[in-house]
């Protein structure tokens, strides 16, 4: 998922420009945080596999069979434009899990690799606190939910299911760039950048999609520096994103508006 606002409003990524009018004196940016989130999508829209590569552990039993046909109808229901019915898809799985891990009292984990697995029991370890890894199905329901609910436009909703799943999983960057995501659309620009700069240091983690998430983190990163007024540390996580995929389509332009912004403070 991803991702007007203000007249300047545009974050990374859109499919097609937008023209927004501009109050004296400002520049308007081509992009909007709902149109960017449109071609972050097109991996949904078009029903392609690479959220089962982010699901690289899968249930293999009859009830993780069960718990995974769930997590695919309800990106079906997504792609279909039907977020609402994938919400209520979700529901019994997560009220299954509730219950299950009601009095648990280490702390809980979900994992989707073995690596962040050994990374979540290893922090917890020096932390001396005791801890556990579940299925990764309740993540994934988790995961739907909150993926759902922005596109509902319920953001208070979605921001308390993707801060929780990111306690739950906290190095995995796909989750995390949600998070500041749903903060960058409330323009909560501190929030948002704090999930976006641990969405890239996380992204080692992220099996399969390593650039991709790296480089959507760091165009977080970027736009919410430029709300922030930072034009020099925005511009270098504009640049560091190109180094590491010069095709991306979005960084240019971005540093382009921020030369703008430039000229119009001297």
């Amino acid at each position: 998922m991803i991702f007007g606002m203000l007249a300047r409003s545009a974050v990374f990524g859109a499919v097609v420009a937008i023209a927004v009018p501009a109050a004296a004196g400002q520049q308007v940016r081509q992009q909007s945080p709902d149109q960017a989130r449109e071609r972050r999508d097109e991996r949904v829209v078009k029903g392609s596999d690479n959220d089962r590569d982010m699901s690289a552990v899968r249930d293999k039993d009859s009830r993780g069979s069960a718990i995974n046909a769930k997590y695919d109808a309800g990106m079906a229901a997504i792609r279909a434009k039907q977020p609402g019915k994938a919400v209520e898809l979700m529901r019994p799985v997560l009220a299954d899990f509730e219950r299950r891990y009601a009095g648990e009292k280490r702390d809980i984990f979900c994992a989707l690799t073995p690596e962040q697995s050994s990374r979540y029991l290893a922090d917890a370890a020096k932390a001396n606190r005791p801890a556990m890894t579940i299925e990764p199905g309740w993540c994934q329901a988790q995961y739907v939910t909150g993926y759902a609910l922005i596109d509902l436009e319920r953001l208070p909703e979605a921001q308390a299911a993707f801060e929780r799943l990111v306690k739950l999983a906290p190095q995995n960057s796909r989750y995390l760039n949600e998070l500041g995501y749903v903060f960058m659309k409330q323009k909560k620009w501190a929030l948002s950048l704090e999930a976006y700069r641990r969405a890239e240091a996380a992204a080692d983690l992220t099996p399969g999609r390593v650039d991709e998430e790296r480089c959507l983190a760091l165009k977080g990163v970027g736009y919410d520096l430029v709300e922030l007024g930072d034009f020099n540390a925005a511009e270098a996580a504009y640049r560091k994103c190109l180094n590491i995929n010069p095709d991306d389509q979005d960084s240019p332009r971005e540093l382009k508006y921020i030369e703008e912004q430039r000229k119009l403070t001297v």
